[in-house]
């Protein structure tokens, strides 16, 4: 895999080729292509153009220091068991018993209710 260094190098090194010699590289080909990007590198490499011998070196280089992409995990841990498959940002703490709240709620309305009536 390629890295963003890498991609500007390549971009790089396409307009310096198609500028000096009437023809650039294929990017994307050598970013995805080991086989390409050697090719590509032998290149520079042969050209005797100082600035293609260190973009070439350069490539290689930013090759070795992209970092491995790390899996991402599907679930976030959580501690409880009802927030199994939540991704953490939602409700922090258990919602209270539902009875408990609509109790109260239809309690309130039957006394409005009743009021109104009366």
């Amino acid at each position: 895999m390629s890295n963003q260094v890498q991609l500007r190098i390549a971009a790089r090194i396409h307009f310096i080729l198609k500028r000096d010699l009437g023809e650039g590289i294929n990017v994307p080909a050598m970013l995805s292509d080991p086989d390409e990007a050697r090719e590509v590198l032998f290149v520079c490499q042969a050209s005797g153009n100082r600035e293609l011998v260190s973009l070439a070196r350069q490539f290689v280089h930013a090759g070795k220091l992209a970092a491995p992409e790390v899996a991402v995990k599907a679930d976030a841990p959580q501690d409880a068991a009802w927030a199994r498959h939540s991704s953490g940002f939602g409700i922090s703490r258990p919602p209270e018993p539902a009875e408990s709240s609509w109790r109260s709620a239809t309690q309130w309305l039957r006394r409005g209710s009743r009021a109104i009536t009366r």
